[in-house]
């Protein structure tokens, strides 16, 4: 399933010359692309020739790939920055293989040239050619200014890819689980996204080798997850960071030697020590806000919320910014110094704890 409104076009056989995927889950946009790919393959199974191109942006690139994260086995004419006219031109150069052309341009910021230029598109669209718009981060509210979002709604031709709820993030992991031919339950899934997060690209891989690890085995256990989870970067990565709030630095430390083990580069480590420390003070900050906007806030599940707030119960406000600045100077070092990175997160790590 990649978006209910693309399912019923391609079955219907009725799929749209242009389409904008806007919003800020681009992994169901890959997704969603993929989909779409394959239902334009003509009678013989021959794929449309793809194009990729980026609109100009400081952005870093994602680049098109497949539903397991892979690029795409046959080779993609690509672009490196094209502006919206010369995309659109593109368009109307026929190709002359296949069922036609699949032409996506990423990172593209929306604006009233741009609106203006999909409007005349719309009008004449190339035959044999398929375009794909990707806003990534464009928000309904900002989009809806423009005259020309009420034809792109009305044409069906406008497809938002949002962020999880909680709940539907259970529910997509066991329709994921189905597809794998597993039975995830309920409490496994909650307990994957608490050891994993609610990145749905790490999601679908912890997923994936669960269901491998499993073997025959139907039903996906919160136990598996567990026995699994404790040897991956992913969820060593979270072991970490709620290893904070433990008194002594013994459980800091292991994880730690886990995760340099596992190959994890010294800087992201780093990183989501920041981000975790981040988030606690701004859950100290939010005490009394309602669970539901604070969730909504910091972009994680309410569950994660509860458990941030008991972490973020063991620290002091001046606690947490005093391991935030030591943390910058960790950065510091890690960029200047060519001294052992492992060495100065240990000592961060030994100092991080609860107080």
């Amino acid at each position: 399933m990649s978006h209910p409104i693309l399912e019923r076009h391609l079955e219907r056989g009725a799929v749209k010359p242009l389409y904008l995927f806007y919003g800020d889950e681009e992994f169901l946009m890959d997704r969603a692309l993929v989909r779409l790919e394959a239902g334009l393959r003509d009678d013989q199974g021959e794929p449309p020739v793809k194009g990729l191109f980026y609109a100009p942006s400081p952005r870093p690139r994602t680049g098109f790939r497949d539903d397991q994260g892979e690029p795409p086995a046959k080779p993609v004419r690509e672009a490196q920055d094209v502006e919206m006219a010369e995309f659109l031109a593109e368009a109307r150069v026929a190709t002359l293989w296949g069922p036609g052309q699949l032409l996506v341009l990423r990172r593209l910021e929306l604006n009233a040239a741009a609106f203006k230029a999909i409007n005349a598109y719309l009008d004449h669209p190339a035959p044999r050619t398929w375009v794909v718009l990707l806003a990534e981060g464009a928000k309904t509210r900002d989009l809806a200014k423009n005259p020309v979002w009420g034809r792109l709604q009305k044409e069906e031709a406008a497809l938002g890819f949002y962020r999880l709820r909680e709940g539907e993030l259970y529910q997509w992991l066991t329709r994921e689980a189905r597809l794998l031919g597993k039975n995830l339950t309920l409490a496994a899934a909650q307990r994957l996204v608490e050891m994993v997060g609610d990145n749905l690209a790490e999601l679908s891989q912890e997923l994936e080798k669960l269901a491998l690890f499993a073997g025959p085995e139907n039903a996906l256990t919160p136990a598996l997850v567990t026995q699994l989870a404790s040897h991956s970067r992913t969820y060593n990565i979270f072991a970490l960071v709620d290893a904070l709030g433990t008194p002594g630095f013994h459980q800091r430390l292991t994880s730690l030697g886990q995760l340099m083990d596992l190959g994890e580069p010294p800087a992201r480590i780093l990183g989501m020590l920041a981000r975790q420390v981040r988030m606690l003070i701004r859950v100290k900050e939010g005490a009394g806000t309602n669970p539901a906007e604070l969730a909504s806030t910091l972009k994680v599940p309410q569950g994660v919320v509860k458990r941030l707030a008991q972490q973020a119960a063991r620290f002091s406000n001046a606690a947490l910014k005093g391991h935030l600045a030591m943390l910058h100077r960790v950065d510091f070092h890690l960029k200047t110094s060519t001294g052992n990175p492992r060495l100065w997160l240990e000592w961060a790590l030994v100092k991080m704890g609860p107080g």
